[in-house]
């Protein structure tokens, strides 16, 4: 449904916030479809991308290579236009405090949702506590380590226990043991101290973390979306860009990590433990088609696994059936799926993609450092 709707939007006019009263941003349909797939990420726009033909692919990867900064109340116009398409083919909507946090994000500064989540009343709401316990332990302890010990205390009991457990480790040990105490002792803090902690908190800590995150670069966001597209879909996608907008291309090159990519881009640990993680069928299904598309990777995966288990996939592989090339394709993203997340996890680390240029520049380096050694 969202595929159709993203080819059917029209060009047209959509209001803009800045300039003169009543000035208009004009809008192609590529443009207005490549910020609705922006908006949805590259996880929630792979599925969308696959429903979608090649010529409108195309256009609004073009268009999207290519997007300028476009004022907040024209992308609202486009995603109001985009949402009343869907309604007319009588489509289900997800709600939920998530997914208004993400809608939201298009229109509203983060300090401006931040003020309107808050004053939602329904259960499950998120409170300071909830979102200080989703902050990097280092540096909510750098915050706390320059507030005194009642407050550090007061801040901590909200906290669940392996949380303030974290941070007090990160704290000095004179400043921790004062903390301690105080939280050895009842905590008796009135509502309204407790309302002036939790705005400081916010005003001090939080908002200013919001404000440093980076906006995504647009190679990052099409590399992560081409992870999820089929190889003739994406080979089609990677033409585009070459032509259409060669300075992105480096850019999406290293977000892509596919099944081809497994000898050169992941490291020899890691296999094992995407195995343990992905479903058998298909992990078996990947490595049937990987032996078409990819042997190197097979070769790779089964050089790092025992040879009893070995035979023993190989035994099933006979008896596997080859299904469509299109499941075979979801199989072996599937079991990259799982090794993204055991890169985002920490788990394991990845090996840098490297483009033609920089090998070309290696190689230079090398050279000149061969001969000044001569010299």
């Amino acid at each position: 449904m969202a595929a159709t709707a993203l080819t059917n939007m029209q060009p047209g006019k959509a209001m803009a916030s800045a300039g003169p009263a009543g000035a208009r941003l004009s809008l192609t349909a590529p443009q207005k479809a490549a910020l609705i797939v922006a908006a949805l990420g590259p996880e929630a726009a792979g599925p969308v991308i696959e429903q979608i033909g090649d010529k409108h692919l195309r256009a609004f990867t073009r268009a999207y290579a290519h997007m300028q900064t476009v004022p907040r109340e024209a992308l609202k116009a486009v995603v109001e236009e985009f949402v009343s398409e869907l309604v007319t083919e009588d489509s289900d909507f997800r709600g939920g405090l998530d997914e208004t946090r993400e809608f939201l994000s298009q229109f509203k500064t983060s300090d401006e949702i931040t003020r309107l989540m808050d004053d939602i009343d329904i259960a499950g709401g998120e409170s300071i506590w909830m979102k200080l316990e989703r902050t990097d332990d280092d540096k909510l302890a750098n915050y706390l380590a320059t507030q005194r010990p009642q407050i550090i205390a007061v801040v901590l009991s909200k906290l669940n226990t392996e949380k303030a457990s974290n941070v007090l480790n990160q704290i000095d040990s004179d400043i921790a043991s004062k903390v301690i105490l105080c939280l050895s002792k009842p905590l008796d803090v009135n509502p309204q101290a407790l309302a002036i902690l939790m705005e400081t908190i916010e005003r001090e800590f939080l908002a200013p973390m919001r404000k440093t995150k980076k906006t995504r670069n647009p190679g990052e966001m099409i590399g992560a979306m081409m992870n999820n597209v089929i190889t003739e879909k994406r080979e089609t996608l990677l033409e585009v860009i070459t032509n259409a907008a060669p300075e992105i291309l480096k850019d999406v090159r290293k977000s892509m990590l596919t099944f081809p990519d497994i000898p050169t881009r992941v490291p020899a640990n890691a296999i094992p433990m995407a195995i343990k993680e992905v479903e058998l069928e298909d992990f078996l299904l990947a490595v049937k088609f990987g032996r078409q598309n990819a042997p190197s990777s097979v070769e790779f995966i089964f050089s790092n696994i025992s040879q009893r288990m070995v035979a023993q996939y190989e035994e099933q592989l006979e008896e596997l059936k080859m299904t469509s090339v299109k499941d075979a394709e979801i199989a072996q993203a599937n079991f990259m799926t799982v090794i993204r997340k055991l890169a985002k996890s920490g788990e394991i680390t990845l090996v840098e993609e490297t483009s033609p240029e920089d090998d070309e520049n290696a190689d230079a380096s090398e050279a000149k450092t061969g001969d000044e050694a001569a010299a």
